[in-house]
């Protein structure tokens, strides 16, 4: 099938809302001439306003005259490449590709820019199927750097090698990802916002304080609830109960009742005014003092053996603090970085003999609870959990304290994790906590869709860099923790919650078990 670019690519778009009208400037901005279709004239005209509103913007309204509009499908026979961009109904889809298949005969291309359906059923109405295949847009279609193509049982390669050079064209990242239940994109972001609903839903934390852990202390643009109410609560719940729908029920996708409730209540985020944040006069979210480290800390900090606090030494350090024993000095923390399987009991016993009641220990709880971990230690009162795998990057840590914590013990604790530049978020005494939680399911729905050849690892992570805004792709985020703590986290969580949901990906525990034998 012959590729288009030499002599200058018609592009019809084929429905002329939110996205088609976005994926319209985005050629028309990249010089490309556009036909624009939708049976509705008042949809055509709000599409017109915007576009000329943005390319004068821009600089660019020469472009316009690359642009027709028109109500009619056969007037777009003559284009090389046409987008569908009509409403997520398989039904409508279908209708839609026979007749472009009818009009508009090769060697033009046919690209549908569905999020959720699959691209092999859709072209099965059209009696050519090998020139067929997905352009997965984002939206804000001109602002967002990624597109999906998503390759269709039968979709040819010419017609896959053609579509990458247009997006490329068209001034995009394109990833080639197989036709399977929300691309890369869609399906690796599930347990963002999935695992975010259930800690809220258990009563581990309340919806901004999780947004502010996510943001503040991973460094997210926006936390999970911030993003459900951008999107549309309606739109992330129908992604994810397609989701759950075309892989006949997998629990890792089971839509939450928390969103169906809301849906219900018609509170679907910024477009209502009202979802998990208010909107309105003020901000929903308005920024956070935060605390600045202070280099003047003295005081001696006890750190133990163990590996699940990486970096926490050198941010202690940094701020201060002493991390060798001097005669006769007095310790003024203590801080457990073992995990559960290195016998962090032990060490927190220790602890407990050595340091005064007033002396706060800090025990890591990425993979064990604080009320496994401390047990019946006499001075678990004064014994606070801590998320070790995020104590040294970002701005705020969460923390988890007994319910008989001692008030002095949880002052001194407060003072020092606001020394070293943290915002000290208290939480409940969840399992996974929070961010251990959340990436260590986006990092396992990533190895299973990387298992099922979905993509490569680089695209995978590429694909949530660009198409989610991700600081760290999840596979690279495994990488740098290791697969074998990822692996306990989500033991922990199966073992607490008994749930299908936590199973490890196979290839996920191949790799753990390739790490612990080079370590051995």
């Amino acid at each position: 099938m012959p590729t288009h670019q030499s002599r200058g690519t018609r592009l019809g778009v084929v429905g002329a809302g939110t996205m088609g009208s976005g994926i319209a400037l985005t050629a028309l901005s990249a010089g490309l001439a556009v036909a624009l279709h939708d049976t509705s004239p008042e949809a055509l005209g709000r599409a017109d306003i915007y576009l000329r509103k943005h390319l004068q913007k821009a600089g660019k309204e020469a472009a316009l005259d690359g642009l027709r509009q028109t109500a009619q499908l056969k007037e777009l026979a003559d284009c090389d490449v046409i987008i569908e961009a009509a409403p997520e109904d398989l039904g409508l889809k279908q209708t839609l590709f026979a007749e472009l298949d009818r009009l508009c005969p090769p060697p033009a291309l046919l690209a549908t820019n569905t999020s959720t359906l699959s691209v092999t059923a859709i072209a099965s109405a059209t009696a050519t199927p090998e020139r067929i295949a997905g352009l997965h847009f984002f939206n804000p279609a001109p602002l967002m750097p990624l597109v999906e193509v998503a390759r269709g049982a039968h979709s040819a390669p010419a017609t896959i090698e053609t579509l990458v050079k247009l997006i490329e064209q068209m001034g995009k990242t394109p990833v080639v990802t197989a036709d399977t239940p929300g691309f890369i994109v869609n399906r690796v972001a599930r347990p963002f916002y999935g695992e975010a609903l259930r800690i809220l839903g258990e009563g581990t934390a309340p919806h901004d304080q999780i947004d502010r852990i996510v943001e503040l202390g991973a460094g997210f643009r926006m936390g999970p609830f911030r993003l459900m109410d951008l999107i549309g609560i309606d739109v992330n719940f129908a992604a994810t109960r397609s989701m759950w729908e075309q892989t006949f029920g997998e629990p890792r996708y089971r839509p939450h009742p928390i969103q169906e409730r809301m849906v219900q209540q018609g509170t679907l985020g910024r477009k209502t005014g009202r979802g998990f944040y208010v909107y309105g006069a003020r901000e929903a979210m308005p920024p956070l003092d935060l605390p600045e480290a202070r280099r003047d800390n003295s005081g001696l900090v006890l750190v133990s053996e163990g590996s699940w606090a990486p970096g926490l030494a050198e941010r202690l350090g940094g701020a201060g603090y002493s991390l060798r024993e001097a005669h006769g000095e007095i310790p003024v923390a203590g801080f457990v970085i073992a995990g559960r399987e290195e016998e962090a009991r032990s060490i927190l016993e220790r602890l407990d003999r050595g340091l005064s009641p007033e002396t706060p220990i800090f025990c890591q709880v990425c993979d064990q609870t604080l009320a496994e971990a401390t047990g019946s230690v006499p001075g678990r009162g004064r014994i606070f959990g801590f998320d070790g795998l995020f104590a040294a990057q970002g701005k705020a840590l969460s923390l988890v304290s007994p319910t008989d914590a001692f008030e002095t013990a949880r002052a001194n604790a407060e003072t020092l994790i606001s020394g070293l530049g943290l915002r000290a978020e208290w939480i409940g005494d969840g399992a996974g906590l929070v961010l251990p939680r959340v990436m260590s399911m986006l990092a396992n729905e990533a190895a299973f869709a990387l298992a099922e050849g979905t993509a490569d690892e680089g695209t995978i992570d590429l694909a949530m860099r660009l198409g989610a805004n991700y600081p760290v792709g999840p596979l690279a985020w495994l990488r740098q923790v290791g697969a074998q703590k990822v692996l306990r986290v989500l033991e922990h969580l199966r073992a607490v919650f008994a749930e299908e949901r936590y199973r490890v990906a196979p290839l996920l525990r191949r790799w753990a078990n390739e790490d612990r034998t080079v370590r051995s």
